[in-house]
């Protein structure tokens, strides 16, 4: 059966686009491309036929597919993804701690850590987003200012007759479509563009523990003290200093500047304290050659290095060791 590898060898290969190929003919392209994700998965049965377009690039992927004829995936290793899923015919039955159940009106956003199988049902079809949680927690930072310290949950199930949630199915159309093919061929949109956009879309549409900060209004112009107390603490991340001292260095009662912190930055003096030293650490172990985790932990003033890979964790969804080595 006919099939196309987008892009071109001179360019990384991002996108598998297929007509409908046997199960074991689709798994051998898929593994050419993008190697054997999935060699711990038993392979579905054979004449089970599957078609569409998948696209992967850096920890996510993006995909277009339907699959004729039910089966289930079992997964033995857990994956550090959350994959949204946008049903268009058929059903998809996912058994994690529970059982969810997707069809052409309700969508599910799924942690892979959590998977045991999959159940593919009446010639399901579907459009879907994968995301590495790293990835997800990076960018909320990002779009947030500030460190992530808290899990990130999705709503779990949604109506798709929500406008936003077609929204996100039409983004999936575009990047799955020829057109794409073309601008990235021609150079006109890096796939790293591309994987923001996606990432973005769920982050802004999908429902989170997270959206109303997103949403909220930018947050009114702090008065004098409040900056004063900032720019002293992102200017000395590793001087661990009371709030107290930041009182007396702003020439306010340390009321008045707990006060300032809770309305004007959203957030207590010693939180945002551990923030900034939690980025300035993260800045640290991102760099090539960078010194121990201990010895990043000490220089910003966490003594106790477990709690310190503890904060990072929730903050960013990677550990300092992983982040230091890659």
């Amino acid at each position: 059966m006919p099939f196309k590898l987008f892009p071109t060898p001179t360019r990384q290969q991002i996108i598998l686009r297929s007509d409908n190929l046997r199960s074991d003919d689709f798994g051998a392209l898929f593994s050419k491309l993008f190697g054997d994700r999935y060699s711990d998965t038993p392979p579905p049965p054979s004449n089970i036929i599957i078609g569409g377009v998948y696209g992967r690039h850096d920890g996510v992927s993006f995909r277009r597919m339907h699959y004729h004829g039910d089966f289930t995936v079992s997964f033995p290793a857990p994956q550090d993804e959350i994959t949204f899923v946008i049903p268009t015919a058929g059903a998809i039955l996912f058994n994690h701690s529970c059982e969810s159940i997707g069809v052409s009106h309700i969508g599910l956003a799924i942690d892979k850590a959590d998977i045991r199988s999959m159940r593919f049902c009446d010639d399901h079809a579907h459009h879907g987003i994968s995301v590495n949680r790293h990835q997800l927690t990076e960018r909320l930072s990002t779009l947030l200012g500030k460190p992530i310290v808290q899990k990130l949950h999705f709503e779990p199930t949604v109506d798709l007759n929500t406008a936003a949630f077609q929204g996100i199915k039409a983004l999936i159309d575009l990047a799955t479509g020829t057109e794409f093919d073309v601008l990235i061929n021609s150079g006109t949109l890096m796939p790293s563009r591309l994987r923001e956009m996606l990432i973005d879309a769920v982050l802004e549409a999908w429902p989170h523990n997270f959206t109303e900060a997103l949403r909220r209004p930018a947050p009114l112009v702090a008065p004098r003290h409040v900056r004063l107390a900032i720019e002293f603490i992102r200017a000395h991340p590793q001087q661990l200093v009371s709030g107290v001292e930041l009182a007396r260095l702003s020439n306010v009662s340390q009321r008045a500047l707990q006060e300032g912190f809770r309305r004007f930055v959203g957030t207590s003096i010693v939180a945002y304290q551990r923030q900034v030293r939690l980025e300035r650490a993260y800045e640290a172990l991102a760099q090539p050659y960078s010194v121990s985790v201990t010895e990043v932990a000490s220089r910003f003033g966490f003594s106790n290095v477990g709690r310190f890979c503890q904060y990072f964790q929730k903050a960013y969804g990677v550990s300092p060791a992983d982040l230091k080595s890659r």
